[in-house]
């Protein structure tokens, strides 16, 4: 066999010549089936393509408490404007640059390429002493942590689980958030219409991850565009609502938005008002957001538009929803970490209805509950349509792991400290931890930078490092009897 350590970027490169966008794993599914037969492992393939290969311990290991890896093989299709990539035929195209590894105008699928690429690299690796091994190759991850949110409490079998689903070295998370989509379907009564037809464009803010970053309290565009659209309603401009777009994803705060809408009132106080807002609204965000802006133009005529008052349900439940960043931690390990938060991430339109898609976050399930009744009610009042789904848990912190204590002694080994971070994004990690109480959690991984944009990229040297760490964590697993 190869040196060890050529096997990870062997397989990464593999794997990155078979598409796997979430939702059309299957090919990958099967390839990693194929590779445990190959390998004399036994592997387990369910009906949404998850799987989980065995390896067992090696020899005079067998007492050690089994440890499982886990990642997941989806990843998220984005590409450059103007590349006629196919995420659904085309291998990702891989380049290296300054040590750094990069894909040709496209994501690179280094979330959670890497973790997926370590694990075949530990199972084909006979030189590894280690306890028996449980690889969990999960699925749609990126879309709402699908794949984990189907496995049965029978398919967490050993008592603690790293997971290298992580793109930052030497830090390992604490916890993490549970949270769920809600959805916002707005009718549009629509009516004949022969009034001018406006467009307000929302652009320059900062946006982010609606986990990390919702802290920041950046301008999400969607609240923007129908505060704009109340205030004008207030200064008793008609508004009727036309289309919603904002094609972004649900769990990224939104940096764009488009509202069009139709008014018989005069230009001039129609311009004025939003004129007015925008000022308003430049000030509060000078600091979070300061290429904050609001255009309005005219656009085609439309034969149809809302009439006032199912527009202004749609612009009530935007407008008087809690919005963002909601309560933070006071536990000093947990370093402020917000606890629970909102984003409303996506709008679309369709013939008669404007969609809005929610995405809420808590540590605590009574407080994300709590939220959801929130919006609930506020729908029933505003006479909008909402509908949710199955909530996923969250991660909660433990003060002691034997795991992160084996992670913090295989660093010190190498001249390094394990760091720890508290994790308002959502987790397969909760899924895991609620689906076999007790189970003792760690992440590993490498630093990987501008993921889920196609100017992601992965540190070659540290993905090199990681691997040997996770290998480090695998023998020192391997020493521990029952």
């Amino acid at each position: 066999m190869q040196d060890y350590s050529e096997r990870p970027i062997y397989w990464f490169r593999k794997i990155s010549e078979i598409p796997r966008p979430s939702y059309h794993e299957k090919e990958i599914s099967d390839f990693i089936v194929k590779f445990a037969e190959e390998h004399g492992l036994k592997a387990e393939q369910d009906e949404v393509w998850n799987v989980i290969v065995e390896k067992p311990a090696s020899s005079g290991c067998e007492h050690a408490p089994a440890l499982i890896l886990q990642g997941h093989m989806d990843m998220v299709p984005q590409k450059r404007p103007g590349s006629d990539h196919d995420f659904l035929k085309d291998p990702i195209r891989l380049k290296e640059e300054n040590g750094l590894l990069k894909a040709e105008d496209t994501t690179l699928g280094a979330d959670d390429g890497l973790g997926v690429a370590w694990m075949l690299a530990v199972l084909e690796d006979d030189s590894l002493i280690h306890p028996k091994l449980e690889c969990l190759f999960t699925v749609q991850e990126e879309v709402g942590l699908g794949g984990a949110m189907h496995l049965k409490p029978e398919a967490i079998r050993a008592d603690r689980l790293l997971s290298l689903d992580c793109c930052a070295e030497g830090i390992t998370d604490l916890c993490c958030a549970g949270g769920q989509y809600a959805y916002m379907d707005a009718k549009l009564n629509r009516t004949v219409n022969d009034s001018p037809v406006y467009e307000i464009q929302i652009s320059g803010l900062k946006g982010g991850h609606s986990g990390a970053d919702v802290h920041r309290e950046r301008g999400n565009a969607i609240c923007i565009a129908a505060r704009i659209a109340e205030e004008m309603i207030r200064n008793g401009i008609q508004v009727r609502a036309v289309s919603m777009n904002c094609d972004e994803k649900a769990n990224a705060i939104p940096r764009a938005c488009s509202f069009r809408f139709a008014s018989a009132s005069e230009e001039k106080r129609i311009m004025d008002s939003i004129h007015t807002s925008t000022e308003k609204i430049s000030e509060e965000l000078h600091s979070s957001d300061p290429g904050f802006a609001c255009t309005v133009i005219h656009t085609d005529p439309e034969e149809t538009a809302a009439d006032e008052a199912s527009t202004k349900n749609m612009l009530d439940f935007l407008w008087l929803a809690p919005k963002g960043f909601q309560h933070r931690s006071m536990d000093p390990e947990l370093n402020g970490l917000t606890v629970t938060s909102l984003n409303a991430g996506t709008a679309e339109t369709s013939e008669d209805q404007i969609t809005v898609t929610w995405l809420i976050r808590s540590m605590f399930d009574s407080a994300a509950a709590d939220l959801l009744d929130i919006l609930k009610t506020l729908a029933e009042r505003c006479n909008v349509g909402f509908r949710y789904t199955e909530f996923f848990p969250g991660w909660q912190y433990a003060e002691h792991s034997e795991l992160r204590e084996i992670y913090s002694e295989v660093m010190k080994e190498q001249g390094r400290e394990l760091k720890t971070e508290a994790e308002h994004g959502g987790l397969e990690a909760g899924i895991f931890a609620a689906l076999h109480p007790g189970l003792d959690i760690c992440t590993l991984g490498a630093d990987c930078r501008y993921y889920h944009t196609y100017d992601e990229e992965l540190d070659l040297a540290s993905f090199a490092r990681g691997y040997e760490t996770l290998r480090g964590v695998i023998a020192k697993c391997a020493e521990e009897q029952k």
